[in-house]
């Protein structure tokens, strides 16, 4: 059974996968010929990236932000290192609008599936082995406990 981690621990993986994801997937936009093909290519798959960092969380509105800051700061990095003269087609000014635009199509990749997540967490819940509880302190035991753990009396049979 897959162990339930803490949603902070999601998002960091989230965000830290997005950010490498998106400035390994733009790479290939320097050979590109044409700039009509970079505006197609690059929000497609900056949504599968998202899709990918996405899969680290449970939780979709998670995804969304993580794969959102991850996307747009791989971009933005991506874009001052590689790219230094700004987007083609775009003035100089809204540069920072059309990398926003790419950060949030990898945000909308983390939410499509981190949302796929919990529904991995409910049928989790539902396969789990179910508790019973200690006829002394009330403490929740697993079915096949012999002792409580809190009290450390002996339960009856089940």
């Amino acid at each position: 059974m897959p162990a339930v981690r803490n949603p902070l621990i999601g998002f960091g993986l989230t965000t830290a996968a997005a950010l490498i994801l998106s400035f390994v997937i733009s790479v290939p936009v320097l050979f590109f010929p044409d700039v009509a093909l970079l505006l197609f290519y690059l929000p497609f798959a900056l949504f599968g990236a998202g899709v990918l960092a996405g899969r680290t969380t449970f939780l979709g509105s998670i995804g969304f932000i993580g794969g959102s800051i991850g996307g747009f700061i791989g971009v933005y990095i991506f874009q001052v290192f590689l790219v230094p003269g700004g987007w083609p087609l775009w003035p100089l000014d809204w540069e920072i609008l059309l990398t926003l635009a790419f950060g949030a199509a990898c945000g909308l990749g983390g939410f499509a599936s981190g949302k796929l997540g919990l529904r991995r967490i409910e049928r989790m819940t539902e396969n789990a082995p179910k508790m019973r509880r200690c006829l002394k302190c009330g403490a929740k035991v697993g079915i096949a406990a012999r002792k409580c753990w809190s009290c450390r009396s002996y339960l009856p049979p089940t």
